[in-house]
This record gives C-alpha cells, structure tokens and sequence, in this order.
C-alpha cells in the first residue's frame, strides 16, 4: 500500500518532502540538536585555509539505489544511503555540480545536486519528455558514473576548479505491468477412458516477466467442474472423476492465468490470461473377452463326432471393443486334431474334431487352451482350458513284452517251480486293460500252466528231459472288455529242459558169457560191452571198468568198453571161468550214476600139450621061456590136456616081431618064441600120441635071460626077476598138482558171489526230512524284490541221488510273489508284496529227493505280511467351495473333511490339520470339522483358500514316514450391510494460500 500511495505523489512533492527529512537528520546531528533551516546556506568564514584536491570527494565511491519501472519524468531514485559531497569549512558552499557521464545511453536519468546544510546531496531522476520508459523486463539496471565539479575561491579570490566521481547502481524494480501469457494458448490432450484418477492429463503453463509475487502465477478452471482439477500453481490438470466416453467424449476446459500481484490487490480476473483446453476421452477396451464352454458329453475315441463343445464368447465393450475379432485353439492340441468354427450368431462357435482321436496317444486326454482377442485398442484377450477327457474303447490289443521267450528250466524242477514271468501290457484303460493269460498251444501233455492273473508260468508235472526236451508254448493274453470287443494276443515261450543226470546207463546185456580158447596172447579183444544212458552231454558220456578187477586176467577200455586179455591163460594151470562185475559210469554232476552187469568168459580147453610118459628108461628082465601072449610092462602116457585120449604104437625095434604094444592100454606083450631070438637085448621103441602130439620115443631096454621055467599063467611074467626097473619122470605128479590147482581156481570168488551196485549201494529207502522247519514267518509288505526270508533245510538218509533234494513249493502263492530256491531252499520274495491285497499265505513247501522212486515231504508255512505305512489318506472330497455369511458365529461349522487310510492300526489313524494360516478358522483334528474361530470380516478378507491336511500316524516304528494328503477348501465370505461410511481420516489439516482462486482443489 506504500509503494501505491507514493504512485499518488508528484515528483516534486516527493523530493522535497525527502530532503526536508534527511535536511532534518543532518542539521540536528550537526547543531547538537538545534534545528536548523533545511533551506539556509551556512555562512563563510572570513579566513580559509588552503585545501587540496583530495578534499573534494564523495561520501562513497559506489551507491546502490532502485527506481520502480515505467516511472514517470522526474521521479527520483531511492538509495540506500545518502548520496553526496560533506561541505567543509574549507570548501565551504561552493557551486557543486553533478553530471552522469556515463552508462545513461538511453538518456534516462539526470542528475541534480541539493544542498542541505554542510551537505550537498546527488539527486538522480527520470528525464522529461522521453518516449521510452523505464522497462524492468528490458533492462533491470544502470551503471552511472556521476561526476562532481566546483570552483573554489581562496582569500585571495583565485578561482581552482575541483572534481571528483562517483559510481550509482540502479536498480529497476519491477511492477505488476505484464499479464500472464500463456503459450500455447490452446490444448488438446486425448486420455483413455480407463485413465486412472488423479493420473495428470496435461500441463497448462503460462509465463509473467514480472518479478516475485507479481511473476508468481495461479492456475484456475474458469468454470467448476468436478471431472478435473488444475494445480494452482504448478498447471497440472488431473482427473478426479473416471471418465466415461459413453457419457461425454469431449470436455472444453478454461484454465485462468492470474498473477499473485494482481489478486493481492484484488484487481480481479480482468487482468487474467485465459488457455482453451480440449480433453478428447478415447474409448478403450475396458474388458478382456469372456469365453463360456457348453461340454458335449465325453468323446469316445475313434467315433465320428463331429463337435465337442459350443463356446460362446462375450465382451462387456461396446462398440468395435466389443466385438471378438477370432477365438483360436493356441495349446493343447498339438497334431491339430481340433479346430473352432465360427457359428451363425455373433460370439457363438463350435469346436469340431478333424481327425479320429485315439486316447492312447493322449491318455490324459486334452487341455485345449482357447484364446479370444477382442477389436478393441489396444486388443484384449483372454484364455480358457478346455478340457477334453476321452472314454476309452477296447481298440487295442495286449501286448507280450517279447513275441518269443526263451527260458530254461531243470527237469528236476519240482511241480509249481516259476519258469518266468510274462509281462503284458494294455494300452487301453479300465477292464479293457484287464487281461488274462492262457496257455492255447504246445502243451498238450500239461506239463505247465499259467497264472491267468500274474502272468507267471509255472511247472504242472514233474519235466523229464529224455522224453521232450524243448517246449513251444503259445500263451494267449485276453483283455476283459465287453464280450465281442475283446482283443487278443500271443507270445511263444520256448523252454529247454536242462538235462539233470536222472539216469543210469543201461547195457545193452545185463548178463552175458562168452567162451574163448586158452593160450590167447595179450591183449587178445575178448568182447565189447555197450552200455546207453538217456540223458544228455556230460551227463550221457560213459565210462566203463571192471569192479572185481584184482586176480583176472583181464582189462578193459573205459572209453569204448572193449575187454581184452593182460596175459596169456593156460587152461590147465589157471582158472577156466571167470565172472566179471563190469561197471558203466556217467560223468555227471554232483554224482555219477553207474549201473552193472555181469559178464561171464569161460575158457576153452585147446590141445596144447603133448603125451608124457609116466616112467622111461625102463630095464626088463624076460625069460626066454615065456610064452606067447605074456604081458612083460605096461607103459602108461599122460596128457595135461583134458579129455584127450592116448593111443601107444610101437616105433621100431631090432626084434619087431616079437612083441606088440596095445594101442590102448599100453600093454607090452611077447609074441613069439624067446627062445629062438639070437639076441639077448632087445630094444623096443614105444611112442604116444593123443591124435595130434607124439610123445618122446619111450625105449623099452627088453633083456632076454636064460631062467628055470616055472608054472605061470599064461601071459603073465612069474617072478620078480621079470619085473622093470623103470625111471619115473614125475608127470603123474605134476599132473594130479595140475589137477587140484585147475580144481582151486575154478571154486567161485568172493567178488563173484557181491551183488551187482544198485543192490550194493542200496534203493531210495528213506524219504526225505524237514529240519527245523519254521511254525510261521512274518513280514513287512515293504520287503525289496529278492529279500529271502527264510532257509528251509531238509535231510535225506539216502546216499549219491537218492539223498539229494529239490525244494518247491507246491500251492498256497496265487499271487506269485514268493520263490524258492530248489537247491538251497531259500525262500525269496519274488513280487511286490501288498498287505491292502493280501495279508497271510498258507505255502505248500515241499522236498523231493532225486531217487527212484522219488520221495518227497510236505510242510505247511503260514506267512502274515506286516503294515507298514505305505498308503496316504485319501480325502472323500479333495476339492470343495462353500459360502458363509460374514456374521457366522464363532464355532459355525462349515465342513467336515473326511479322510480314510488303508493302513492298519496307527498307520490308518488319520488327524486333521489346518495348514493355510489364518486366525479365522480352525478344524478339529479328529473329527475333521472346519468351524469359523474368529470374527469374519469380508472386507477384510473376502475368499480362503484353506488347505486342510490329513496325516496318518505311521512312521514310528522306522519302516516309513508319516504320509499326508492335502484337500482345497474355499470359503467365500458373503457381505452383509455392517459399515457405515467411513472417512479415511478422521480429520484434516490443510495449508492453503489467503489469495489461491476459487475452485482451486485443496
């Protein structure tokens, strides 16, 4: 109000009124507080002493002084300090004047000079006459150089000029001379209709040269609106309504431009700028489309339908934002067997099946996933899953692991042995998948069947390689459709009995005899015993010996079964029948089976030996007197050859005619008169044959002698003087030892006399005996295929086969889950075990020896499968959605989960817990039962997703952990009426300008 009222003065008015004040300051402080005329001149003294230059200056080299822009002719400045020369004694009032000589080019200012008491004053002032004016926003300061000159008078009335200059900074102040402007003066903004509130639109800005409050502008909104706010200050328009474009497209805004000078004075808006500003509201696609899927019921596969299911696609937009531009199938359906088909109303189309869907080769069938886009800018689209779940037709036929299986098994397998296992599969699902196994071909005998079930082939009868070593089997897998749609399949299984060395070798003859000569050299082929064994390989390979070989003279081939001589036998001396025990050996594992005959080789006299006469050199003493026919010796012959008979003759003699030899009987007899034989000494040459061998020519010394006749017999020699004298060779002797050794050797031996080795290693008499066998066996349904659980033990008195056992078990696994070792008896898990299938299986276990006849026995086995903690619970309903007002009070009951657990004992106790964190529900841990606990607030919290989590109790006894399942449940909390409206604060505290415009947003 100062600065207005001082624009009311005239420039004269002011000035003086200015030095009256500052004349006023000065005479006081210089009077000692006398007032003194501000107009009066001082008086000068009479006598002045000398002064210089440097006496003359201003009070300051530089002053600071300010003038309000657009000032008229003469209007002065107004410094900060007085400006001027101190008047001395000396100087005393001499003419001053002041001139600017520089930094005025425009020739704004003039500078005067007062004098004031002892103070001559620089006065500066806007020239008259100037069309120009000062102009701040042109020009906001001067630099003038003001200078001062004088003419000073000594006593002596000589004039010395004097000078001297100063420095005057201008300062133009500004005034509120200049409108705001606003450049544009025009605005168009185009915003979404989708623009969030308070989001800025456009900023509005105009601009005011003035300085301070008079450069500082307010922005305001000509009209009110309550759509948009303008920053008073900064120009920015915002949105505090959502916009609508259906409601209004267009909005034409007037933003005020006013500066804070203009309002302090309360001008009003004559002084304001005004900008147009145009807000064009762009329609937007607000809403993503909405796809709805009407299911047609489950496609069958390989059927000819043609549409799955209609999807109608809806858009909340109006106008082209509202319209979908394409629904597309965009996952899920890899091969393309689906396509979508636009139908005949806006929004509606089909989805149709191409090709033939097989759900083998989708067995979860499909999630197509849909996408529709909308037209709208920019485009919006949204997706679906689409579930596509197939029912399976029975298009597929079992399938064999292998289409031939090779397996072998031991004919001493007992009955119920497992060959192997037949893996079939099934693509199809249900009782389609379902299959049975059959045995249709290549066991016309029965020696094996199948578990229709397990698939596990198993030995019917006891196998016998001899009879049939390799088995073709075709066994069929049938699924268990519906009947006409059951599909069918083979596989071969070929199994090779393996050759167990069940059998012994046979001979060919079980007792023979053969005859063969004496005198035989060695190594003379006596006979070729063959023996035959049915089994195979090593277990066929034979070897032959002779058990009673000590004292025989005979060997034989263990490879070929040959029997020769080991040396020369003498019919006469040695023995003349012999009984072999001749063995056949197999080479099979672990025992050798061998079997016996009896072979009897008799030996064949031959004649190997000449006559031998009993005595030789025989003297005798005849008397011529003798008469014809007299028997004068008797030579006797012997052959060691049995059976021979000995014919003797005569060789020669030097008196052939007087004596002759019975050919028989060895008899010597005198056949002519002695007594006319010249000779004394007749010498006869007597011989043996037994019609093939002579004997050694025997001579017979006969001397005639000259004796006294005596009565005799005829033909018989009288006395002892006749009587030969004889030498004995000692054959009698050697053969009556001949005799008796031949009579020895022929006694019948120990060793033929033993039986033969099945008698002499005994029959399969004892059958075979369990040891220890076990009242029952326990175990866990977790065993690891291949655990054995037990070791059955058995003996056998028996010895070598007979002794020798084979475990099976004979019924009681309809499972096919356990296994045993025929050799060792250990009994092993073979299947998955699952007690929630069965829990106790009676075995069969049976023991066979390997004898003949087989023997066997028989235990019963219980085994009892344990729990252990292998099934989680199962909830009723996994998934479940419920509805609760908001006012429920605490304990409402809203579910009631229901868990159950196929497990025994602890491991079937199932408890209940509330695993989603919330202080708003609780469930009972035994009962299961969701209950609301806390006060429900919808708008605090309007959905729960709760996840309730059954456990079982397992997992103490170490076997397995405790197992869980989770079940979803979602709580929606319905709102009801409970809150009025709500301030966000309860109060407000605003700073706000005295002078903001009307409608300004606070």
């Amino acid at each position: 109000m100062w600065r207005m009222q001082r624009r009311g003065l005239s420039a004269w008015s002011w000035m003086w009124l200015w030095l009256w004040f500052m004349a006023a300051i000065l005479g006081s402080a210089s009077s000692g507080g006398h007032t003194a005329s501000p107009i009066s001149s001082s008086t000068a003294s009479p006598s002045l002493p000398q002064i210089t230059p440097q006496d003359f200056h201003f009070t300051k080299p530089l002053y600071n002084v300010s003038i309000s822009e657009n000032s008229i002719g003469k209007t002065y400045v107004i410094p900060e300090n007085r400006m001027g020369i101190q008047l001395s004694k000396v100087l005393g009032s001499g003419d001053i004047k002041y001139r600017i000589i520089s930094g005025d080019r425009d020739k704004f200012f003039k500078a005067e000079e007062r004098t004031v008491g002892d103070f001559c004053f620089l006065l500066i002032r806007t020239r008259t006459g100037n069309v120009d004016v000062l102009n701040r926003e042109r020009k906001d300061r001067y630099v003038l150089e003001v200078r001062a000159t004088t003419n000073w008078k000594d006593v002596r009335n000589k004039q010395t000029p004097l000078e001297t200059e100063t420095t005057v900074v201008v300062t133009v102040l500004d005034t509120n001379d200049l409108n705001p402007l606003f450049f544009p003066t025009e605005y168009k903004e185009t915003v979404t209709e989708d623009t969030p509130l308070h989001k800025s639109i456009v900023r509005v800005a105009a601009e005011d040269a003035d300085l301070g409050r008079n450069g500082e502008i307010y922005y305001s909104f000509a009209e009110e609106t309550e759509q948009f706010a303008v920053h008073p200050v900064s120009g920015v328009i915002t949105l505090t309504r959502p916009l609508r474009y259906a409601e209004r497209a267009i909005h034409e805004l007037v933003v005020f431009a006013e500066d804070r000078g203009t309002l302090f004075r309360g001008v009003g808006k004559n002084r304001a700028s005004t900008a147009r500003v145009t807000i064009r509201v762009q329609q937007v696609n607000l809403y993503a489309p909405e796809i709805y899927v009407n299911h047609l019921p489950d496609v069958v596969e390989n059927s000819n339908a043609d549409v799955y299911a209609i999807v109608r696609v809806v858009d909340r937009d109006e106008g082209i934002h509202g319209q979908i531009a394409s629904l597309d199938i965009v996952g899920g359906d890899p091969n393309g067997h689906f396509r979508i088909r636009p139908g005949q109303r806006p929004g509606e189309y089909s989805i149709e099946i191409l090709h033939l869907l097989d759900r083998e080769t989708a067995r979860q069938g499909y999630n197509l996933s849909l996408r529709a886009i909308d037209k709208g800018t920019p485009q919006r689209f949204s997706h679906k899953i689409v579930p596509v779940h197939l029912t399976d037709v029975n298009d597929n036929a079992p399938v064999f692991s292998r289409e031939v299986y090779d397996v072998s098994v031991p004919e001493t397998a007992p009955v119920n042995t497992p060959v192997i296992k037949l893996k079939v599969t099934d693509a199809d699902e249900g009782k389609n998948a379902l299959v049975s196994l059959e045995i249709v071909g290549g066991n016309e005998g029965g020696e094996f069947y199948v578990n229709a079930d397990t698939g596990m082939l198993y030995t019917a009868v006891t196998l016998d390689a001899e009879t049939k070593a390799l088995y073709t089997l075709t066994v069929s897998a049938v699924d268990q459709g519906n009947t006409g749609t059951r599909k069918q399949s083979s596989a071969k299984v070929k199994i090779n009995v393996i050759d167990a060395n069940d059998n012994d070798p046979t001979f060919d003859e079980g007792e023979m005899t053969v005859e063969m000569d004496e005198n035989k050299p060695a190594g003379t082929t006596v006979v070729k015993v063959t023996a035959r064994d049915k089994d195979s390989g090593e277990n066929a390979y034979i070897s032959y010996s002779i058990d009673n070989i000590d004292g025989v003279p005979f060997e034989i081939d263990p490879f070929t079964g040959v029997i020769k001589l080991k040396q020369l036998i003498d019919y006469e001396t040695m023995k003349r029948d012999y009984v072999l025990a001749v063995r056949a050996s197999d080479w099979g594992l672990p025992y050798r089976r061998q079997t016996e005959m009896q072979l009897r080789i008799k030996i064949r006299d031959v004649n190997d030996n000449r006559p031998q006469f009993e005595k030789i050199d025989c003297l005798v003493r005849v008397p011529r007197y003798v008469p014809i026919g007299s028997e004068i010796i008797t030579v006797s012959a012997i052959d060691l050859d049995a059976g021979n008979m000995i014919h003797y003759r005569l060789e020669s003699s030097n008196e052939d005619t007087c004596f002759s030899l019975d050919a028989s009987s060895g008899v010597l007899s005198v056949i002519c008169d002695l007594t006319d034989v010249s000779v004394n000494d007749i010498y006869v040459n007597v011989t043996a044959t037994d019609g093939t061998h002579f004997a050694d020519v025997n001579v017979i010394h006969v001397q005639l002698i000259n004796a006294k006749r005596s009565p005799v017999a005829q033909g018989k020699i009288l006395d002892n003087d006749t009587a030969a004298r004889c030498t004995d060779t000692g054959v009698a002797r050697r053969l009556a030892e001949a005799i008796a050794s031949a009579k020895k050797n022929d006694q019948p031996s120990q060793d033929d006399n033993q039986s033969l080795t099945p008698r002499r290693y005994g029959g399969n008499v004892h059958a075979p005996e369990f040891i220890d066998f076990p009242n029952e066996i326990k175990v866990n349904e977790s065993l690891k295929l291949g655990t054995t659980l037990v070791k059955i033990r058995a003996k056998d008195r028996d010895l070598d086969y007979n002794g020798k056992l084979v475990y099976g078990i004979s019924s009681g696994d309809r499972d096919s889950v356990f296994g045993i070792d025929q050799e060792t008896g250990d009994i092993n898990v073979i299947g998955y075990l699952d007690r929630e299938r069965e829990s106790e299986y009676f075995l069969n276990i049976s023991v066979y020896d390997l004898g003949k006849p087989q023997k066997s026995a028989s235990r019963m086995l219980p085994i009892t499968v344990l729990d252990v903690n292998d099934n989680a619970p199962k909830f009723e309903k996994p998934l479940a959605s419920f509805k609760i007002s908001e006012n429920a009070i605490n304990g409402t009951q809203v579910f009631r989960a229901n868990a159950t657990d196929a497990d025994l004992g602890e491991n079937a106790r199932v408890s209940y817990a509330l695993v989603t964190e919330t202080k708003d529900f609780k469930v009972d841990p035994l009962s299961g039962v969701l209950s609301v606990f806390g006060k429900l607030d919808r708008e605090r919290q309007e959905i729960y997703e709760l996840k309730i989590r059954a456990s079982d109790n397992g997992g103490h006894s170490g076997d397995l952990p405790s197992l869980y399942s989770d079940a979803l449940v979602r709580v929606t909390v319905d709102d009801i009426n409970d809150n009025p409206p709500k301030f966000a604060l309860s109060s407000y505290s605003v700073k706000i300008r005295e002078d903001v415009p009307v409608w300004c947003v606070v």
